[in-house]
């Protein structure tokens, strides 16, 4: 009786599916696609209804979901030409993207089959794309504040394509072979492509992250033995939906999204490795241009491309003493050097007068990390700069009273070990007897007195902002409120000068902008000022230029000045030089003022601000913020 039952139900099982199968797979797929093709507007055996005036029908409103984006919302583009792009590379793309999958998946099939013993073997025979491609139903565009490019792609694909695959089944000494068939697959997603970061460097984007904003919607055909097609059975269609939910739904589905890195690391740069501490003391024997031996000296150094940071100017000095500290951050030490050039300033024009480098490989300050080390840099000629590498590398302690606690105040260095690598060869043996190569430059522009003080980060970003093993408590930022921050949360502030919009000319129809930069740390009395370089003539100029404040505490306040640089004429009319005082020789066109810790509880800011005490004018900056911990040396 209970085998009976079986029997009967089995057949029954089988029955009704087969039932199933006719009754509800009649519908084709390629049918349905014709219905919504753009070639359909050129086939004159499709009636268009006519509707104006009269409410659409439910037969035809069914439809509307099936419809491209850009034929329902006007804020999607139409992408025809991209379409009638992958329609010609659609045949290229079936062959190659088909005998990809194929070697791809068997060797993930047979691991799989290892644990199921009933399954002997799964063979793909075919894969066949078919011949409707892929369709792109608009594109839609996002404006961010961030670095990055948002796209919203919806996916369309009523195919014809075909997977046929052979399964061999056993079990009890019997086998069999069980043909299933995949097609007619009916897609609809909605994507969202977000190219981030943006950066400077070919090819400009840093990676692409791709995400569902919705459970796709998935039809397909699938034919088992005697081309039985068990997805028209009731219910199975919903049931493959929901597993889409469930398998996507932790992976691809938004707010979740999978990344593939375009460039290295994805673009983005590796957090920095430690902090230059150079304090420039003086300069010997520095010459002046050719028509003039007179110099007012200062000097640039950079050590991260386009983070320029320079002295104060010591007037009519060929020996002039600076003693003047500045702060750098190290990426790689192997790949870095420290760029130093003397300027000569000019009222019209600053003129480079001498140009030297010190490569961080190997130098002996960052080889001995927490001690300060004297180094010297001879001076060449600028259009030799790129013949030009010196290292700098004093021998540590050499210099009488200088060690771990901290830069030497000013003290002169009696005694300077240097070293150099001059045209690749090193000058002490350049492997010709001793003197120096005739090919190699001459030093003659005179020489630069430093000392250097290199202290590696413990960790740094994320490692500095989370709960990391040895983390200093006092300095984890991630996740703090604005209330929660104090002056021992320290890091690093990088501030991009973009532009200024529409600044205001009093009247005169010409401003020449420049802008002043300034950290005020309380804590730790730290008083940083960078200086952009002067547009001339342009009410809207645009720089690009970025500054680095290094180990300011999350409590200093960043404030942007803009200033009108006065020409001579200008000056002498002012209102001081009226009233007997000396002309300033600049004009305030307005200022802004932002909370550090505002930059550091959003990781960053790009924004438009208005300038204050002013009647016109925007200045547009980009504020980052990362932690940083300094290793105990």
């Amino acid at each position: 009786m209970a085998l009976a039952a079986m029997l009967g139900g089995s057949l029954g099982v089988v029955g009704g599916i087969a039932a199933g199968a006719r009754l509800f797979g009649t519908t084709k797929a390629t049918e349905t696609f014709k219905e919504l093709d753009i070639s359909a507007d050129h086939d004159d055996s499709i009636e268009i209804p006519d509707m104006e005036g009269r409410p659409v029908p439910a037969s035809a409103a069914d439809v509307l979901p099936w419809t491209p984006e850009w034929t329902k919302w006007p804020d999607y583009e139409r992408t025809m030409w991209l379409n009638r792009a992958i329609k010609t590379l659609w045949p290229v793309y079936n062959e190659a993207i088909a005998k990809m999958a194929i070697e791809q998946a068997k060797p993930q099939i047979d691991a799989a089959l290892k644990g199921v013993p009933v399954v002997q073997a799964v063979n793909i025979e075919l894969i066949d794309l078919g011949t409707h491609p892929i369709a792109i139903g608009g594109v839609k565009a996002y404006e961010t504040a961030d670095e990055e490019s948002m796209l919203e792609v919806p996916v369309q694909w009523g195919s014809n394509a075909r997977v046929c695959v052979s399964v061999r089944v056993g079990f009890g000494g019997m086998y069999m072979n069980i043909p299933i068939e995949v097609k007619d697959v009916q897609l609809k997603a909605r994507a969202r492509v977000t190219l981030k970061p943006l950066v400077e460097t070919i090819p400009c984007l840093g990676a692409v992250t791709i995400s569902l904003l919705e459970v796709p919607t998935v039809d397909l055909a699938l034919m088992l033995i005697n081309k039985m097609d068990i997805m028209a059975f009731p219910g199975l269609n919903l049931a493959v939906n929901l597993g889409l939910k469930m398998a996507l739904g932790s992976m691809l589905i938004y707010p979740n999204s999978m990344s593939f890195d375009i460039m290295e690391g994805g673009g983005v740069p590796p957090p920095p490795q430690g902090m230059l501490l150079v304090k420039v003391l003086r300069g010997t024997g520095l010459k002046g241009t050719e028509l003039t031996s007179k110099i007012d000296p200062f000097v640039e150094m950079t050590v991260r491309d386009g983070r320029v940071k320079r002295t104060e100017t010591v007037s009519n000095s060929t020996h002039p003493e600076w003693n003047e500290e500045l702060q750098f951050i190290v990426d790689d030490p192997d790949a870095q050097s420290v760029s130093v050039i003397i300027k000569d300033d000019d009222a019209f024009n600053d003129t480079i007068v001498g140009v030297g480098a010190v490569q961080l490989s190997q130098a002996m300050f960052i080889l001995n990390p927490g001690t300060v080390v004297p180094v010297t840099v001879d001076l060449y000629r600028p259009e030799k700069a790129g013949m030009a590498k010196f290292v700098g590398g004093g021998v540590a302690g050499s210099a009488k009273g200088i060690g771990k606690a901290g830069l030497s105040g000013g003290q002169k260095v009696a005694k300077v070990a240097t070293f150099g690598m001059v045209g690749g060869q090193n000058k002490k043996n350049d492997g010709n007897g001793g003197k120096q190569s005739s090919k190699a430059p001459t030093p003659d522009r005179g020489t630069i007195f430093m000392e250097m003080l290199y202290t590696p980060f413990r960790a740094a970003g994320k490692a500095a902002a989370g709960n990391t093993p040895g983390a200093q408590k006092s300095n984890m930022t991630l996740g703090m409120s604005k209330k929660q921050l104090s002056s021992d949360h320290k890091g690093l502030l990088t501030v991009t000068l973009i532009r200024c919009i529409d600044l205001e000319d009093g009247g005169e129809g010409e401003v020449d902008p420049f802008v002043e930069l300034e950290i005020d740390d309380p804590a730790g009395s730290k008083h940083e000022v960078h200086t952009s370089p002067i547009i001339m003539n342009e009410p809207s100029p645009r720089w690009n230029v970025k500054y680095d404040y290094i180990m300011v505490s999350a409590t200093s306040t960043f404030t942007a000045t803009v200033w009108d640089k006065q020409g001579l004429f200008n000056s002498l009319l002012s209102l001081k030089t009226l009233l007997g005082k000396k002309p300033e020789g600049r004009k305030r066109l307005g200022f802004i003022k932002i909370d550090v810790a505002d930059v550091v509880e959003n990781r960053r800011i790009t924004d438009t601000w208005a300038l204050m005490d002013s009647q016109q004018g925007e200045i547009q900056l980009k504020l980052e913020w990362m932690p940083l911990q300094l290793a105990d040396v």
